[in-house]
């Protein structure tokens, strides 16, 4: 079952205020994410946000090198893979306490909308991953003449 993410999503600030769907709706709307399941030791946790001319999936990957990264867009769905390795030495190693996880991590998510697959950009900077979705104009609704030729 896939879980469907967008900026649909009500948010709490910080003075529990809700902001309402409305002009967030109104300005965009023509993208869906939908967060795909995948079978993986972790799922980095992720945010999704929708700007005027782009959507940007921020996903939370501390101490990840970037060489070991790969995203991928494959039809319409962008693919991140990646590996954490232990950072403490090989052998045996007595834990009091061990909460981190290492190991390989995937998340996939589906597109869907007026975005440009072909222009899918990665950054990584400060472990946190991301990847930014450009979209193009929709043309629905929007006027064009047709000129009528005789003959």
């Amino acid at each position: 079952m896939s879980r469907k993410t967008g900026v649909s999503r009500q948010r709490q600030k910080s003075s529990g205020d809700v902001r309402g769907e409305g002009a967030a709706a109104r300005r965009t709307g023509h993208v869906l994410l939908l967060d795909l399941p995948v079978e993986s030791v972790c799922q980095p946790p992720s945010d999704i946000v929708e700007m005027d001319d782009a959507v940007r999936v921020l996903l939370e990957i501390p101490g990840v090198p970037a060489a070991s990264v790969r995203v991928r867009v494959v039809g319409n769905r962008i693919e991140v893979t990646g590996e954490k390795s232990p950072d403490f030495p090989a052998g045996e190693t007595s834990f009091l306490c061990l909460e981190r996880i290492f190991g390989k991590f995937q998340r996939a998510f589906e597109v869907r909308g007026s975005v440009n697959l072909g222009e899918v950009s990665a950054r990584m900077a400060n472990g946190v991953l991301e990847i930014t979705i450009p979209k193009i104009a929709d043309r629905r609704g929007r006027e064009r003449r047709i000129p009528v030729t005789t003959g």
